[in-house]
């Protein structure tokens, strides 16, 4: 039925004809039913049949050799790596001299057929006994033959009693981020862990020494310092040395000293044989005050003062002076103290730099050799 209302049409139903709609709707509905759901029951199960097929031959090839390549790095790597367990003398007593020995633990490898082992200067920095427990459950007492601050690395050494297996050494310089990595060592304490990851990044200057880091996601905890940092083939690209983390776990982003940097190092402790300080000048500074900036007529200029200069220091062969002011280091802007420790730090021991300094408003310009820290 149609009525006119103005210029707009009403439609309007009759009870027959909505029953019959609805009626064929239904009568529909039954007949389509079975039919759209054989298609969802062939779509779905043959989806199903697709994801639980076995993987082809060819894949399972595939798989079965990363696997293996993965356990061969393992057994290639893991008898040159050890645990180390050290006493260190710590102090306990806040108002009087009270110390008590302290167990800490890292880890290490084999580097030389007659016993010397490889591992970070923080694991056997102030250890009074340094023992190592091998791969299969020997035990020696090591000594200490050197130790870097700067690089952190140290060089331990065990009795020749027996033929040690010795790590074969990569090349860190050819290491490709997102190449696959693996870290060994006993993180916690755990012997023979085994993470898997990646090359995150090469180049990192995490520190304010002038060595750089591997980047990487594997797994590195407490415990790890000082193991190797492996590649496919099971050779020692890195030492597994710290991770950046807020709550002191480990987030995927762990750091290993490159092990090129790393053997340089050993051999010069080798042939030195002593605990290498830091590179240093020889100064204390600090930020000057308002009044202090007025009266040495510093003016808005950035840099660092010097508020004392040691006693027979490279600093004081060099002629500097109470009250300079630093302002440059090497070719670096200096802002802060900061600054000043890490143009240190990256010039190293030994280099000559130049220092722009303000002396009660005049600008000069200082040369100084950076020396060695006593070692801590």
């Amino acid at each position: 039925m149609v009525k006119e209302v103005g210029e707009m049409k009403e439609y309007r139903l009759s009870r027959l004809a909505l029953v019959n709609i609805i009626a064929l709707a239904v009568l529909g509905g039954t007949l389509l039913s079975p039919l759209v759901y054989r298609g969802f029951q062939d779509y779905f199960g043959e989806a199903v049949r697709l994801n639980s097929d076995p993987l082809s031959q060819e894949d399972q090839s595939a798989a079965v050799a990363l696997q293996k390549s993965f356990i061969n790095v393992y057994k290639k790597a893991s008898p040159s790596v050890v645990f180390i367990k050290t006493n260190v003398l710590v102090r306990s007593g806040f108002w009087l001299d009270m110390y008590r020995v302290q167990e800490q633990a890292g880890s290490g490898f084999v580097v030389d057929p007659d016993g010397y082992i490889v591992t970070n200067n923080h694991v056997v920095k102030g250890a009074r006994r340094i023992e190592v427990i091998f791969h299969d459950s020997q035990k020696a007492v090591a000594r200490l033959i050197g130790r870097d601050e700067a690089s952190d690395v140290a060089l331990i050494k065990v009795p020749r009693t027996q033929s040690y297996q010795v790590a074969t050494i990569g090349n860190s310089d050819d290491v490709q981020v997102g190449q696959l990595a693996f870290a060994l060592g006993a993180p916690f304490g755990l012997d023979r862990t085994f993470t898997v990851g990646s090359i995150s990044a090469k180049q990192r200057h995490v520190d304010e020494t002038s060595y750089s880091r591997i980047q990487t996601d594997a797994s590195i905890n407490p415990g790890n310092s000082g193991g190797p940092l492996l590649n496919i083939f099971g050779e020692v690209i890195g030492i597994n040395q710290s991770i950046l983390s807020r709550s002191g776990g480990n987030v995927g982003i762990g750091f290993a000293i490159p092990i090129n940097e790393a053997m340089n190092v050993v051999e010069t402790l080798r042939k030195e044989k002593r605990a290498i300080g830091k590179p240093t000048l020889g100064l204390r500074v600090g930020e000057p005050a308002e009044n202090l900036r007025a009266e040495l007529n510093l003016g808005e200029k950035s840099g660092v003062m010097v508020i004392q200069v040691m006693p027979a220091s490279p600093a004081e062969d060099a002629g500097f002076k109470e009250y300079d002011f630093i302002t440059r280091v090497a070719g670096e802007n200096i802002a802060e103290p900061g600054d000043l420790v890490k143009a240190i730090q990256q010039a190293g021991v030994g280099a000559e730099i130049k220092v722009s300094v303000i002396r009660r408003g005049k600008a000069l310009e200082l040369s100084a050799v950076v020396g060695e820290a006593e070692a801590e």
